[in-house]
């Protein structure tokens, strides 16, 4: 299905930003508390995530070398698939690459949508046998 150089690398520069960020101490990373005000929806979250992005520069390196590869991962993925399998990808591909998650959702939609298995049957014994 291709090679996985490019994915490698995002993997490799969004873990030497990690790790860099790490070795500078605790006030260089976000604590955890703070990085779940992000998600409490009883409070501020648009403020919490602001403020995680001005209190702690590290924190806007990690989170787009973490969203970016997520995109190329999976819209990567979503792209060979369809290509494999013959499924119309570039709306999916489009989401993945906007907002993430929800494209690789709109994916399994569209396969259901036009007959063909999420996993193909050869995939799912594939995963199996490796168990």
């Amino acid at each position: 299905m291709g090679g996985l150089e490019i994915l490698l690398l995002c993997a490799l520069v969004h873990f030497f930003i990690v790790s860099a960020s790490l070795a500078l101490g605790e006030d260089a990373t976000a604590p955890l508390a703070e990085f779940n005000d992000v998600f409490d929806p009883s409070g501020d979250p648009q403020a919490a995530f602001m403020g995680m992005t001005s209190n702690y520069p590290n924190f806007v390196a990690e989170e787009w070398s973490h969203v970016l590869t997520w995109d190329l991962f999976v819209g990567r993925y979503v792209w060979l698939d369809g290509l494999r399998r013959g499924i119309f990808t570039p709306h999916s591909v489009l989401f993945c690459n906007l907002i993430g998650p929800p494209g690789l959702l709109l994916h399994w939609l569209t396969c259901t949508l036009s007959g063909k298995p999420i996993i193909e049957p050869e995939e799912k014994q594939a995963i199996i046998d490796l168990e």
